[in-house]
């Protein structure tokens, strides 16, 4: 019988938080680079070209794919010969998940009482821990990081237990088109099918860390991938896990996962640690160079009124970030006031909440939130002044309107390549709302900041 060593444990944790931040998965990746080489759609190769590079920078700084380090979920096998050694197995997962996030200046995106409070707890913890006791030799630890933006989007159906696998597709399919741009495409899909509505749930994302699927399950997992493709949905992979299921069921769970799906996996066996897929080395690749791409001025209001929507753009000068925390506090100080602490007028706000900045670095990892969350407060923002707001995915057709009746602008950034943006960021400082944290307003300064315009 093997008795687990704690600290063998904490140091597990710890390297897989690590990893699973910032290596991005090797599979992917060449499907990316293969996607980049074969389109010829000039936006296309843009976001493919800049998820490649991203992954290059991040591996090289050892700095997160994605400013939304998530909130942690962990997987945990047991060898029924293990000795637990008397160890808390939550406790010993949480201490070192929140020295991970603490040492690596990531983004601490846990709140406690979901309802109530929602106080930030500081630490990244409590993760989602599930503990199962297995016949394998060891302990295998399977990590996984899942941002908001996605998460928000995924869904369940509990389907007629007579559906055809075309319904399970179309169920897919309008999932996936009711995220759109909103969770950051294109996407890796986890599909749990069969047990209850909570374990089909579970299901969909322990997928992403499953590579043992029957072969009807590898050939169900193309089809959906020709259901989508021929639906125009930008997918890299499908990930599947089925269950058993009462006769009157059909579980059907959806866990939608961006580009820069972030997991990671190792076995502790015999007093050592062996990880998974930790030594990936990204494929080079030759890079387009496209000197027709417009340079605008955050100041230039003229230029950034005439830009047209689909456009692609590069956006220089200065900028300010402010979240769902930030707007509501602004919207509290208005209605309390009647005018607001900041001046919005020719102004541009990124909905944007970066990580902490590491020794010598200017600003975090940063990149766009879902705009439809602040949907809700243009009407204080744009009448206000406001010049234009960038943020990722598509706005309600309220806030579309609020955005036009006052003449403004609305500019999406690609999400998941937080590394390559934060490059653009030349200065920044906070200026109000510091109790935020990663949710003040801050000034930046940036150059080249690539954008495309939605409105």
């Amino acid at each position: 019988m093997q008795k687990l060593d704690e600290n063998l444990l904490k140091e597990a944790i710890r390297n897989l938080c690590i990893q699973a931040n910032t290596i991005y998965d090797e599979k992917l990746y060449n499907v990316v680079l293969n996607k980049y080489k074969s389109t010829e759609n000039p936006n296309e190769k843009i976001k493919y070209e800049n998820i490649l590079k991203n992954a290059n920078l991040s591996l090289q700084k050892q700095r997160p794919l994605c400013q939304d380090t998530g909130q942690v979920i962990v997987f945990i096998k047991i060898g029924k010969d293990t000795n637990l050694n008397n160890i808390n197995i939550n406790d010993c997962i949480n201490s070192s998940i929140e020295e991970a996030y603490k040492k690596n200046y990531y983004r601490k995106s846990v709140v406690q009482n979901a309802v109530f409070e929602r106080k930030n707890t500081n630490t990244n913890t409590p993760a989602i821990i599930y503990i199962e006791i297995s016949d394998i030799d060891g302990i295998e630890i399977a990590l996984i990081v899942k941002g908001a933006g996605s998460e928000n989007y995924s869904s369940i159906k509990m389907l007629s237990p007579t559906s055809e696998k075309t319904e399970i597709c179309e169920f897919i399919k309008e999932t996936l088109q009711t995220a759109g741009e909103k969770s950051c495409p294109p996407y890796v899909v986890g599909i749990g099918l069969g047990g209850t509505m909570d374990s089909a749930a579970v299901m969909s994302k322990k997928a992403f860390v499953n590579d043992n699927n029957t072969n009807e399950e590898k050939k169900f997992i193309e089809e959906i991938k020709n259901y989508l493709t021929q639906n125009n949905i930008d997918i890299l992979d499908i990930k599947l896990m089925t269950a058993a299921t009462h006769i009157a069921c059909m579980p059907a769970a959806i866990t939608i996962n961006c580009h820069s799906t972030r997991h990671a996996k190792c076995i502790i066996k015999n007093n050592k640690i062996e990880y998974i897929n930790k030594n990936f080395t990204p494929t080079a690749f030759n890079q387009d160079k496209n000197a027709s791409i417009k340079h605008v001025s955050s100041d230039d209001i003229s230029a950034i009124q005439s830009l047209k929507k689909g456009e692609y753009f590069l956006l220089s000068g200065e900028i300010y970030t402010a979240r769902d925390a930030a707007h509501k506090k602004l919207q509290e100080i208005f209605e309390k006031e009647g005018k607001l602490p900041l001046d919005l007028k020719n102004k541009i706000i990124f909905y944007a909440g970066p990580c902490p900045a590491a020794k010598k670095e200017v600003i975090g990892p940063i990149g766009p939130t879902t705009a439809s969350r602040m949907d809700k407060f243009c009407k204080l923002t744009y009448s206000n002044g406001l010049l234009a707001s960038i943020g990722k995915g598509e706005r309600r057709r309220a806030a579309q309107d609020i955005t036009k009746q006052y003449h403004g602008r609305y500019f999406t950034a690609q999400g998941g390549i937080a590394c390559l943006m934060s490059a653009c960021i030349k200065k920044s400082e906070v200026i109000a709302f510091e109790e935020l944290g990663t949710e003040a307003v801050r000034k930046l300064y940036v150059e080249n900041l690539p954008l495309y315009v939605e409105i």
